[in-house]
């Protein structure tokens, strides 16, 4: 079998995977992220600017010369674009620089796609995984979905991202009891609309285990068990508690941004996010009832190559 390779456009980072012949998703040849900050003030300037643009195209000339070195034609690699490719009107402008100047052919897909190619990517990477809640905290967005017998039962994707959010929301620091009363607020109001929608649907809720997937699960994750060197492996899979969540949680509450990268686990470029994503994850333990969540290193990249 052909090597074969997926990147992530995301509002925060971009992502290449590039696998062997035997597509071993947790141990593949090539694993690569970058924080690019695609979506930074998209909610203010209303388009993806010129700087963000040029960040994406340096991270995109080193993985396609990546890509290149293994055997792989840029244009065979499967590309995606999420959260603010979506919203963003010049999004056309910047699939056009991507095929001109590397080949990439970008695919820009909807939420629920997002949803339901992660959910592959999450269920590829542990046995027997049949029925779970997924939490996919992205830049721009948040997806959700819940899976039983093996099968979606539902799918949402909530304009809450933590890119966003901290733009509009977190203007202090370290962050003022206002600030995160109303980031608080904010994720409330999302997750009441998105309680609405489920039981509308005539959807209950079920004791099931909660899988997060993408940079705030595997932050927390670090934080939590004090990693200080990225480990793909030993991630996956890691079982968080609420109560240590919260911990962490007033850890970063309690910290100047900067101050954050002094704690074991924070990667440089998340520090100022990571106090809106803590937010979501414990908010998103409250919703669904649970003690707790899982970590899967596998997710919309992976989902895409399985």
């Amino acid at each position: 079998m052909a090597k074969k390779a997926s990147i992530d456009i995301g509002t925060n980072t971009v992502r290449c995977l590039i696998t062997g012949a035997g597509n071993n998703l947790l141990s593949p040849e090539y694993v690569d992220m970058k924080i690019i900050r695609l979506g930074e003030n998209f909610k203010k300037e209303g388009i993806i600017t010129a700087s963000s643009i040029r960040r994406l195209t340096d991270a995109l000339k080193i993985y396609t010369d990546k890509l290149i070195e293994f055997g792989i034609e840029p244009g065979e690699a499967v590309i995606t674009g999420t959260s603010v490719l979506r919203d963003a009107p010049n999004a056309v402008d910047v699939k056009n620089i991507l095929l001109k100047e590397f080949g990439l052919k970008l695919r820009i897909i909807s939420g629920e796609e997002e949803a339901l190619t992660t959910l592959k990517g999450i269920s590829s990477c542990f046995n027997n995984l049949n029925e779970f809640y997924s939490i996919d905290i992205g830049g721009g967005s948040t997806e959700y979905a819940c899976v039983k017998n093996g099968v979606p039962l539902w799918k949402y994707s909530l304009n809450m991202g933590v890119v966003h959010l901290t733009e509009e929301i977190i203007k202090s620091d370290p962050v003022s009891r206002e600030d995160l009363l109303r980031l608080e607020s904010r994720i409330d109001e999302e997750l009441s609309s998105l309680k609405v929608q489920i039981l509308k649907k005539g959807y209950s809720f079920e004791p099931l285990t909660l899988i997060g997937t993408a940079g705030t699960a595997t932050t927390l994750a670090m934080v939590d068990s004090e990693m200080t060197e990225y480990e793909r492996i030993k991630i996956n899979g890691y079982f968080l508690k609420k109560e240590s969540t919260a911990i962490i949680y007033k850890k970063f509450i309690n910290a100047k941004i900067t101050d954050r990268l002094k704690i074991k686990g924070v990667e440089s470029g998340r520090e100022d996010l990571v106090l809106a994503g803590a937010a979501i994850m414990l908010k998103s333990m409250d919703f669904f009832e649970v003690q707790g969540f899982k970590v899967s290193e596998c997710g919309l990249l992976e989902g895409l190559i399985a």
